[in-house]
C-alpha cells in the first residue's frame, strides 16, 4: 500500500511538471503543493515548484521553496543559482555575490554562477572581478552570448572600446537582440 502512495505521489509531482512546461503555472503549483503535502522535503519537487512560483512573478514564495531546499541539502546549486537570479531582479547585488560564489563553491565551471557573478559585481562597480568572471563565463561555454554583450558593456566602462566592439559582435553572432544597438552606439 506504501508503495502505492508514494507512486501516487510522484504522478502528482510529474503531472506538475506537464503543467509547467505548458506555462500552466498556477496549477503546476497545486500539484506540487500537493506532493509536498506526502513528502515536505521533496527537494526537487520544491524546486519545481519554486521555479513556477517565478515564473508567475511571486519570489518571495520562490525564495521560501529556494531557502527550504538549501537547508535540506547545502549543495543544491540549482537553488542557490535560483536565489542569486531573484537577488539580481531585487537588486541585491551582494546577495547575488554571494549566492553564486557558493554555486561556485560546488561547481566552479557553471557558466551561469559565473555570468551572475560577474553581474553582481559589475552593478557594484567591481570592475576587474567581473571581468573575470565574465572571462570565466565564456571560457566554459564560448555560445554564451549574454556573457559577450555584458563583458563589452563593462568594457565600455573601462573604457577599452575596441574590445567591447569584438565583444559586441560576438554577442550579435549569437544572436544576442540587444547586441546589435551596442554595437551601433558604440562602435560605429
Amino acid at each position: 500500500m506504501l508503495i502505492l502512495s508514494i507512486s501516487c505521489t510522484d504522478r502528482k509531482s510529474i503531472s506538475g511538471a506537464g503543467y509547467f512546461d505548458k506555462g500552466e503555472y498556477q496549477q503546476a503549483i497545486e500539484l506540487y503543493t500537493e506532493h509536498l503535502k506526502n513528502d515536505p522535503d521533496h527537494t526537487q519537487t520544491l524546486y519545481n515548484r519554486g521555479r513556477a512560483y517565478e515564473e508567475l512573478g511571486k519570489p518571495d514564495l520562490a525564495t521560501k521553496d529556494f531557502e527550504k531546499i538549501i537547508r535540506l541539502d547545502d549543495k543544491n546549486i540549482n537553488a542557490y543559482l535560483s536565489l542569486a537570479k531573484i537577488a539580481y531582479h531585487d537588486q541585491r547585488f551582494n546577495k547575488v555575490i554571494i549566492y553564486s560564489g557558493k554555486a561556485l563553491e560546488l561547481n566552479d565551471n557553471s557558466a551561469k554562477a559565473n555570468f551572475l557573478a560577474a553581474r553582481g559585481a559589475h552593478q557594484l562597480g567591481y570592475f576587474d572581478q567581473a571581468l573575470e568572471s565574465y572571462d570565466n563565463a565564456i571560457t566554459v561555454n564560448k555560445d554564451f552570448g549574454e556573457a559577450y554583450l555584458y563583458r563589452g558593456a563593462l568594457k565600455i566602462s573601462m573604457k577599452k572600446v575596441r574590445a567591447a566592439c569584438e565583444d559586441f559582435l560576438a554577442a550579435r553572432r549569437l544572436d544576442i537582440p540587444e547586441a546589435q544597438k551596442a554595437f551601433t552606439d558604440f562602435c560605429r
